[in-house]
């Protein structure tokens, strides 16, 4: 089977049953997002993420989620629903103290969580199927890299590391541009607080 599969209508299912396989089977695949394109596998498996990034392990990941429903099974939010409503789908991670429910080897020694639901349909749709099985996220790149990858040619050298890459041409923002922003980043682990921890879209 190929390893790249391009996004359309007509390989939109192909591609999401193919991807679930990869995850369930404990693979990595690449995908895109409203932002740039990342890397995903199962909560169970982060550590292969750690690996082929060579990331430090002080550095934690994130989870792509489907629904603003499920967040409080995996994070203690400090916002009501309807405000989270407002500010996803979209190129926003909010960060809120972590739930006992994730493994505690996960993001070992960090108390909070990134929680991500981009405004992608292919992730969303993903991120569904998969039920009740959160993805382990992160950017398709080595650690400390220069530049955000927007196409799967930019990160050409961790193919080999990756069972399967979910091509959907090149990302741009809202306005048609090649930005090359990651998302937002927004503290909310302190109830009644919020600050910016990383600027994005």
């Amino acid at each position: 089977m190929d390893k790249i599969i391009r996004l359309t209508d007509s390989t939109f299912e192909v591609a999401i049953s193919r991807a679930v396989a990869v995850l369930e089977s404990g693979g990595i695949i690449a995908l895109p997002t409203d932002t740039i394109y990342g890397l995903s596998t199962t909560l169970n498996n982060a550590d292969k993420l750690f690996k082929l990034k060579f990331r430090s392990r002080t550095k934690p990941f994130a989870l792509f989620l489907s629904d603003v429903t499920e967040i409080s099974k995996w994070a203690i939010p400090t916002i009501d629903i309807h405000t989270m409503r407002r500010l996803l789908p979209g190129p926003v991670t909010l960060v809120f103290n972590r739930s006992s429910r994730l493994p505690a080897n996960f993001n070992e020694g960090h108390r909070t969580i990134g929680i991500r639901i981009p405004d992608h349909s292919f992730v969303r749709a993903l991120s569904k199927r998969l039920g009740d099985t959160p993805l382990t996220q992160t950017s398709a790149n080595f650690s400390g890299a220069a530049e955000n990858p927007v196409s799967v040619e930019d990160f050409e050298e961790l193919w080999p590391g990756v069972d399967l890459i979910i091509d959907d041409d090149v990302l741009r923002d809202p306005t048609g541009k090649v930005s090359r922003c990651g998302s937002t980043v927004v503290n909310l682990s302190i109830p009644g607080t919020y600050s910016i921890i990383r600027d994005g879209w």
